[in-house]
């Protein structure tokens, strides 16, 4: 239990930090010791590396996608997603085996908690950053339904990467 606290604390502390530094010199540098603190106390060893490593991929094609259709810009102009933005995919990942694996088979809940969450978390970082939303009431409505659709399905890849049904 006391492992599930600390890998959540551990991601709030490491999001805060990379979000408002913005900075691509230590934001991998972030990556790089939240990752170590993570395997070294409680990671579950290849098994969640490939996890971090599919959400990651597919956090940044995502990120892509809603840079690309301006979704979200940098400092109100169309942009590539900066780099600290990037390396948020695979801090978020480290949770899901852990702090937010008792979501696994509460799928409605799941998409609530993605909806609120990934938009606040969204909007809050387009407080904190260069980053914004195009469009101030759109942007947010993109941002929760497509949390309330990937977070339920962020979840399953555990269970899919280990094979259980």
């Amino acid at each position: 239990m006391w492992y599930t606290l600390l890998n959540a604390m551990m991601f709030n502390v490491t999001w805060l930090i990379i979000v408002t530094t913005e900075s691509s010199l230590l934001a991998p540098a972030m990556v790089a010791l939240h990752l170590l603190v993570h395997f070294a106390v409680m990671g579950k060893g290849r098994v969640e590396l490939r996890l971090i490593a599919q959400v990651t991929l597919l956090g940044v094609a995502l990120d892509q996608l809603l840079f690309h259709f301006e979704v979200f810009l940098v400092s109100g102009r169309a942009a590539l997603p900066p780099l600290w933005l990037t390396c948020l995919w695979p801090v978020l990942a480290t949770t899901l085996m852990h702090a937010f694996s008792g979501l696994q088979n509460r799928h409605v809940f799941a998409a609530l908690l993605g909806a609120i969450g990934g938009a606040a978390s969204f909007v809050a970082g387009t407080r904190l950053t260069a980053v914004s939303f195009e469009s101030t009431l759109w942007g947010p409505f993109i941002i929760a339904v497509l949390w309330a659709v990937l977070f339920p399905v962020l979840l399953q890849l555990p269970r899919v990467n280990t094979g259980v049904k």
